[in-house]
């Protein structure tokens, strides 16, 4: 596909019947604008990282269920739509397109915005005809949680690496398998307790004029992860526990 085209900046295919976009697109170093509406997409490849130079990338109504976490190694991104595809979420690392002024979701199946998202700089967003999460307060009725050893020492050894200098830090550097995993858990949103895995999912309604600086009046769920129930029945939070039917 990107043979020849090295030094293209426009691609345009809209209004066909593509089902794959092929990984050798990764060639097309030099492509600002990628636009698919209208076709049959099902995935996109993460070669699409390679393209550092997209600013803008339109994949209205394909078939989409979900988007590769790639695409946020975009740094020249200021346009994404994706609307009318059948999202049921969005990566989580939304905040590395620093440029991202224009999203379009509209049309998906998204029930929140994936953490962070409220700190985007955006100008114009598109979110009407999702399955978001109602502003209803969910209380707990658990007043403790039990967690497994592995949790348990995962959390100590995550609270250590705070500390300088720290055993359980110079121990890590002997088992990178060990650092990675860790390196993937999450961290409190009230006390900043870092954990392993995600124990309490709860979500925030961020208004877009208030907390985004935009003109829609518009408010939005966001996720939000907690520590444990004692975080959670803390008074004075405005973060909801989401409830499953």
């Amino acid at each position: 596909m990107s043979r020849g085209l090295s030094n293209l900046v426009l691609l345009n295919v809209n209004h066909n019947k593509i089902r794959v976009l092929p990984p050798e697109i990764k060639g097309l170093a030099n492509l600002e604008t990628l636009s698919l509406t209208d076709n049959k997409l099902e995935v996109i490849p993460a070669e699409i990282s390679f393209l550092e130079k997209l600013t803008e990338i339109n994949l209205t109504n394909n078939n989409l269920v979900s988007l590769p976490q790639q695409l946020y190694s975009l740094p020249q991104l200021t346009k994404l739509y994706v609307a009318k595809n059948h999202l049921k979420e969005l990566p989580e690392g939304i905040l590395r397109l620093s440029k991202l002024r224009v999203l379009d979701v509209a049309g998906n199946r998204l029930t929140m915005f994936p953490m962070d998202f409220q700190f985007l700089h955006l100008e114009e967003l598109f979110c009407e005809g999702n399955s978001f999460v109602q502003h209803e307060l969910v209380e707990s009725v658990q007043e403790m949680e039990v967690l497994y050893l592995k949790e348990l020492a995962a959390r100590l050894v995550l609270a250590e690496c705070r500390r300088r200098p720290s055993f359980f830090c110079e121990a890590l550097r002997l088992y990178p398998a060990l650092a990675d995993v860790l390196s993937q858990g999450g961290s409190c949103a009230l006390c900043s307790q870092r954990f392993l895995t995600t124990w309490l999912e709860c979500v925030q309604f961020v208004s877009l004029r208030k907390d985004m600086k935009m003109k829609s009046s518009q408010t939005v769920p966001v996720r939000v992860l907690l520590c444990s129930y004692s975080c959670f029945n803390r008074s004075g939070h405005m973060y909801y526990g989401v409830a499953s039917a």
